[in-house]
């Protein structure tokens, strides 16, 4: 969007340029033309008055004379009148004209006595006028270019970068991630847009917190009676005053209570196991390699090393987004409060949960933890209990183990 934006006010400011040079060329042209038929009406003037002295003084005004009186560029014409032979023409040495008047710039003055003085210019010599500030006009337009081109980056830049933050945050929210930085800007499309990436996140975090109470609530009003009923059945089976018949009965409905307990728990589990977003899924070494080598640059700036490890079913897919954002948190609690080393593993368990520990080398003394009052770690147990995991453990130092589960 940017290079596009960019090159639009560059190509926008070369369109208003040659139009404006179009304009300026019609007109100077004709101010040229008027400058020009002036000098000519002058030089016609005076060479009337050359020519008319001339003949006053018995003189022969012919070619030879009349060469003396032309200019280098101009062409002059006399015409000395009825009953004469044809008029005299002569013409400078740098004369480029073809001798037609309606092409030429021309201006005539009548002499004493008779006769006519026409002297005239080629019209390229407009043209050459002009083409004096071809090399300034291009020069212009290369300076006006950069100009336009730094002054259209710059705007470009602050126009799209709301933009390229919503691109990021939608593709936040894809990978299941709700703490999107989302842009505040003062363009209304944007700011629509931000505004409904934000209920879009918001709605998508209610839907899962719903999910999981109702995966609670749903395993404790299934269980709860299945069991009493259960028990029941089973103290009614230790008698021994019932009939044969009756015990079988009481075995058979055992059986469907254990049945429809084991429905309600795999009910329970799918409601859990549920791709919090289709598609977006992640094998956990693909996610986890990614995780580390962001958070390796990050700590490398600081002059403290990283490293990873990835256990159990490595083929295993989880939703990038829960992982990413508590292990986000995790580790921005672990720059604040530890020091050293950082070691991260990642243990994909059989049963699909996720299991990170995270282990750094010591703690970060009381004094330099400076004025900050953002207790990260609070907020990771509030995001993984939202999703339904567990978080133990207190300090990095001591080591800090995260449980999600496979969504």
């Amino acid at each position: 969007m940017r290079k596009r934006l960019t090159a639009a006010f560059i190509v926008l400011s070369i369109v208003l340029l040659l139009g404006a040079g179009l304009v300026r060329t019609y007109v100077l042209q004709d101010l040229v033309r008027e400058q020009v038929a002036g000098q000519l009406d002058q030089e016609a003037d005076l060479v009337a008055a050359i020519v008319a002295d001339r003949e006053a003084a018995g003189g022969t005004v012919d070619e030879e004379f009349l060469t003396t009186l032309v200019g280098p560029k101009d062409q002059l014409t006399y015409d000395a009148g009825p009953g004469d032979d044809d008029p005299l023409v002569v013409t400078g040495k740098d004369y480029a004209g073809d001798g037609d008047p309606d092409e030429d710039v021309s201006a005539g003055a009548t002499v004493t006595g008779g006769g006519m003085v026409t002297v005239s210019e080629s019209s390229s010599v407009i043209r050459d006028v002009i083409g004096r500030d071809i090399g300034s006009i291009a020069a212009l337009f290369l300076l006006i270019g950069v100009a336009a081109g730094m002054a259209g980056f710059l705007i470009a830049s602050a126009l799209s970068a709301p933009f390229q933050k919503l691109a990021i945050a939608a593709a936040a929210l894809g990978r299941g991630r709700f703490d999107l930085d989302l842009p505040s800007t003062r363009i209304p499309e944007a700011s629509s847009i931000a505004n409904a990436l934000r209920s879009s996140a918001l709605a998508l975090e209610d839907r899962v917190h719903r999910e999981r109470a109702f995966a609670e609530h749903t395993s404790h009003v299934l269980r709860t009676p299945l069991t009493g009923i259960r028990l029941e059945l089973e103290d009614l089976s230790l008698r021994n005053d019932l009939p044969e018949d009756a015990q079988e009965t009481v075995a058979r409905c055992l059986a469907r209570v254990e049945e429809v307990s084991a429905v309600a728990a795999e009910l329970v589990e799918i409601t859990r196991r549920g791709s919090l977003v289709v598609g977006a899924e992640v094998p956990i070494s693909d996610l986890s390699a990614q995780l580390a080598q962001r958070w390796a640059d990050r700590l490398a700036a600081r002059n403290r090393a990283l490293t990873a490890a990835v256990e159990g079913d490595l083929t295993l897919t989880y939703t990038p987004g829960p992982v990413e954002h508590a292990t986000d948190l995790l580790l921005a609690d672990v720059v604040r409060r530890g020091t050293g080393a950082v070691r991260i593993v990642f243990n994909a368990a059989a049963d699909g949960h996720l299991r990170i520990t995270v282990l750094c080398a010591g703690h970060t003394p009381g004094t330099e933890l400076g004025g900050e009052t953002v207790d990260r770690l609070s907020q990771v147990r509030a995001v993984v209990e939202a999703l339904g995991g567990r978080v133990t453990g207190d300090h990095p130092a001591d080591g800090i183990e995260v449980l999600l589960p496979r969504r």
